[in-house]
């Protein structure tokens, strides 16, 4: 009787051990699920900031590609200054540019938007990027502003 006493008790004590380190497990578990939750919605956080950011930059861009640089050097070179500062806080921040060049890169739908296709005979320009209208941008592996391109595509 004492051995089935002492048995039922191991028992017991095995099976409390089960659950608290099925416990201590979930507990673990949900503590990794909330830091990635939480790292996620920094992302997303940073990545809404951020595309307030861009128009200001792209304006600031085009303003500079149309000046008249010969009579307002030092206004350029300003305004030249803050464009660099953007670039750095848009990079300090892992905001990459996707800026497709010419030189017939092929289409990414994954981050390209083509806005406009132009026919081409040549097969090999199928499916290649004419020219970049617009740049894009990504944090790490997530697109938040696709770039806008001009797009090959054979005559039919």
């Amino acid at each position: 009787m004492k051995d089935k006493k002492k048995s039922q008790k191991k028992d017991e004590t095995k099976d409390l051990e089960n659950l608290y380190k099925r416990a201590l497990a979930d507990y673990q578990n949900l503590q990794k699920q909330t830091a990635k939750e939480k790292e996620e919605f920094a992302r997303y956080v940073k990545g809404n900031l951020i595309m307030e950011f861009i128009p200001i930059y792209e304006n600031l861009k085009s303003a500079v590609e149309h000046a008249d640089s010969e009579n307002h050097d030092s206004w350029l070179q300003g305004v030249n200054y803050v464009i660099k500062q953007f670039e750095d806080m848009l990079a300090n921040n892992g905001v990459q540019i996707i800026n497709p060049s010419s030189d017939e890169e092929e289409f990414n739908p994954l981050e390209h938007e083509a806005i406009e296709k132009k026919e081409t005979e040549d097969e090999n320009l199928n499916n290649k990027i004419e020219k970049a209208v617009k740049q894009g941008y990504k944090i790490g592996e997530k697109v938040i502003q696709p770039a806008k391109v001009v797009v090959y595509s054979l005559k039919p």
